[in-house]
């Protein structure tokens, strides 16, 4: 029970051996630790964990690359492991242009397919782009968990993207066509997200993203 709990926090959870090796992650680390370095975040461990054994917890504004963090628990009993679980913030994120990256979103799905691949060699997946569109304006980050977080342990996805016609989202008071990426599967754990509008329903999720092409778009609020 202990380990499914730690799998599924929404905090990374990162194991060390003395040597820097990651020993253990659960599968919100295991997204951290790819983007940014390893060695980085031993080092932190080690500069800010406790003299003596045990725990500290200090909650700060930390920041790795684009990663922001509201604190950080490190502990350890001996020389042989220690472990950092790094406090996400949680508060709702303010979406603007000026913090959103030019994606290609296919390439991005075909990265996450290829990712878990990887590590789930039975799961089978089948992908129906719309090629009416492709690079837009999107948190990358954010969107490349989502899909990973909905992928892991799935057998068979099934995955459509296509323009959502008569609806609209709001970005800076503008409004945008939606995007939808249709993921048929077994739902197996409710997705959210700060940045994105995410339907889990039976037998899919369904992920609303506004169609922006460019940064000055001239869209009537």
């Amino acid at each position: 029970m202990f380990e499914f709990f730690i799998e599924y926090d929404i905090n990374p959870v990162i194991f060390f051996d003395s040597k820097g090796n990651v020993k253990y992650c659960n599968q919100e680390a295991e997204m951290f630790l790819s983007y940014v370095n390893v060695k980085d975040i031993f080092n932190f461990t080690l500069n800010n964990a406790p003299k003596d054994k045990g725990i500290t917890t200090i909650f700060k504004e930390i920041k790795f690359l684009d990663f922001n963090f509201k604190g950080y628990s490190i502990g350890y009993k001996d020389d042989n492991l220690i472990g950092i679980r790094l406090f996400i913030n949680t508060e709702k994120n303010h979406i603007t242009i000026d913090n959103l990256e030019k994606t290609d979103i296919l390439k991005l799905i075909n990265f996450a397919i290829e990712y878990i691949s990887l590590k789930q060699k039975n799961t089978k997946f089948k992908i129906y782009p719309d090629l009416s569109f492709s690079e837009v304006y999107i948190n990358k980050k954010e969107l490349l968990h989502i899909l990973l977080e909905i992928f892991e342990k799935q057998s068979k996805v099934e995955i459509h993207t296509h323009l959502k016609v008569g609806e609209y989202l709001k970005v800076d008071k503008k409004k945008y066509p939606i995007i939808e990426i249709i993921i048929k599967c077994h739902p197996n754990k409710k997705i959210n997200s700060k940045y994105f509008e995410i339907l889990n329903e039976n037998d899919k999720y369904i992920i609303k993203i506004p169609f922006i092409k460019e940064k000055n778009e001239n869209n009537n609020s």
